[in-house]
């Protein structure tokens, strides 16, 4: 048993009985922790309570059909981020489509391959995995971080974003929107560099977002810049002649982050984060990180 298996708990929906025992005792024998539904309705019941870390879901079943339990799952902000793996013999294209846009990650042609079914499904939390713990750093540092697929689909957001849009009297609903729009899509799907920057239009208002990368291929991680941010980083650049990414290094300095913590926001190692910190001193004519704050401080005070 391996980091990925140990602890994690898998809900298998299947409405045919044969299938159900196969996948069950195969993912338990492989260390998994298994529940099962043989229904939508049943298993949405399961996912609230229990709430699993991936679900392995049959897309064609009596009464609620995968799609649509699907869709439902992601609609809840507590069940969103579990990756939904679509179990299916069906080879439509357009069968394929739907499930990717409803929500899934990944599809399992019947009949079911032990070992490619398992080795989807150690992917697929490792990345889970990945991206919850990006997900809480970023939000312990209060950082207004948010996830989005290569299709514009919001999957989540850090409680500073919430507080950010809330601040400008808009609403998640309004970020959902302005993501999903062909032009905002367009530029994702042009590959844009780490670090790339792009005016939103949200409602009525424009909003600079910056990519900071990919933590699964098909997810995007995008910090929202604030309104002070932009004009103190440009205030920081001709002030003392750094160059971006020093200023982005001196700027979350004078805010009292930790070299770690800096390197969580900018998407960078710490070791990056510190190498920096010797190009800044020496161009603010500084031996160390507190007198490079305190004029960094003293310069944005006076704007």
């Amino acid at each position: 048993m391996n980091e990925t298996t140990r602890g994690s708990m898998v809900l298998v929906v299947d409405d045919e009985a044969d299938s159900l025992t196969f996948m069950n005792e195969a993912l338990s024998a492989a260390g998994y922790t298994v529940l099962v539904a043989m229904d939508g309705d049943q298993a949405l019941v399961i996912a609230e309570r229990m709430q699993p870390d991936l679900i392995l879901l049959d897309a064609i079943m009596p009464g609620k059909t995968g799609f649509e339990l699907c869709e439902l799952l992601k609609a809840s902000p507590d069940l969103e981020p579990i990756p939904v793996i679509f179990l299916t013999g069906l080879s439509a294209s357009d069968d394929v489509v739907r499930g990717l846009s409803c929500g899934g990650v990944d599809f399992l042609s019947k009949p079911i391959n032990l070992e490619v079914m398992l080795a989807r499904v150690r992917v697929h939390l490792a990345n889970a995995r990945k991206a919850q713990s990006a997900r809480k750093a970023l939000d312990d540092i209060g950082q207004p971080a948010f996830s989005c697929s290569q299709q514009g689909e919001l999957r989540w957001v850090t409680s500073s974003v919430l507080r950010g849009l809330s601040d400008r009297g808009l609403e998640e609903t309004d970020l959902d929107a302005a993501l999903a729009t062909k032009a905002f899509v367009d530029w994702l799907r042009r590959g844009p560099q780490r670090h790339a920057s792009y005016r939103l239009p949200v409602g009525e208002q424009e909003l600079t977002v910056k990519l900071l990368g990919h933590p699964a291929p098909d997810e995007c991680l995008l910090r929202l810049v604030q309104q002070d941010e932009t004009s103190q980083l440009m205030v920081l650049r001709h002030t003392f002649s750094v160059t971006d990414r020093e200023a982005e290094v001196l700027f979350w300095l004078s805010r009292g982050k930790t070299n770690q913590e800096i390197a969580q926001i900018l998407s960078v190692s710490p070791r990056t984060v510190n190498k920096h910190l010797e190009p800044i001193f020496r161009k603010l004519g500084v031996e160390n990180r507190t007198a490079a704050v305190a004029q960094a401080l003293q310069v944005l005070s006076e704007q």
